[in-house]
């Protein structure tokens, strides 16, 4: 019996299953981390491709249907715990992961950011997630669905939506239609730290404002007017205007010593 409170909805569909792990181009060197294996449909799939595979199952009452995947499957080793409370570094040896789930809709945000947190331990991850949330994600400059998820998974990661599905393939059905997207995480970015992502949220707080009503709950109208001289931006900017790599930018400027010569100098 599924769990309403977990937001559980499981594809049963062996052909959608096999596209979902095609996708992934898993192979025997890869350590895999699923993120709610459910009765094990998709381990199944997974592990037949696999090197290891890591099963995160918050429920444990699906104990029996996994039972059966990690007999029949040597390389599947579930674990029941909260995704969201486990640290991934623990699953690598001298290989990065692939993380692979058909999430909990209700926790993609969290998901999402745990994985930028620590995208130093993740090749790339592979999740079926709300459309609209993966509209978001890929979403360019001046539409409704750009933001900081948007920003930020751009700024890190090449991010891409593979294909739709509906909600007639899944049991029970969800209301919306569901997406599987792709992130694969940029050796280059690996640095950046949590500031940028805290920094990009900041940015689009007030998103029906100028940008510059966000960037004053946190600095001064002096900095800000620096900011925008460094960057050429009107006094009317709004966030959904720049470009991930402007973020990055501006980022980079306002914890520079380059920041503090223009105050000088002004």
């Amino acid at each position: 019996m599924l769990k309403k409170g977990l937001s559980q909805h499981l594809i049963k569909d062996r052909n959608i299953l096999d596209k979902i792990v095609s996708l992934t181009s898993i192979c025997r060197d890869d350590v895999v981390v699923e993120i709610g294996p459910g009765q094990g449909d998709l381990t199944h799939c997974i592990a037949e491709r696999a090197g290891l595979v890591y099963a995160i199952e918050i429920d444990g009452s699906l104990k029996p249907y996994l039972d059966d995947v990690e007999k029949t499957y040597r390389n599947v080793k579930v674990i029941y715990d909260d995704f969201l409370d486990i640290s991934l570094s623990q699953f690598i040896d001298n290989r990065k992961i692939k993380v692979i789930g058909n999430i909990p809709y209700k926790i993609t945000g969290p998901i999402l950011f745990k994985l930028i947190r620590e995208r130093g331990v993740i090749k790339s991850a592979y999740l079926t997630v709300q459309k609209e949330i993966a509209e978001r994600i890929v979403s360019t400059t001046h539409r409704r669905t750009y933001g900081a998820l948007s920003v930020n998974l751009q700024i890190l990661s090449d991010v891409r939506m593979l294909f739709t599905l509906k909600p007639t393939v899944f049991i029970p059905p969800p209301k919306v239609e569901s997406a599987l997207i792709s992130i694969i995480f940029k050796e280059d970015e690996l640095k950046i730290d949590e500031d940028l992502v805290e920094f990009v949220r900041l940015c689009f707080k007030h998103k029906r404002k100028y940008m510059k009503n966000s960037l004053s709950d946190r600095y001064g109208a002096d900095r800000i007017a620096i900011l925008y001289k460094y960057m050429g931006f009107s006094a009317n900017i709004r966030a959904e205007e720049i470009e991930p790599h402007g973020f990055k930018k501006m980022y980079m400027f306002m914890n520079s010593k380059q920041n503090d010569l223009f105050i000088q100098g002004k």
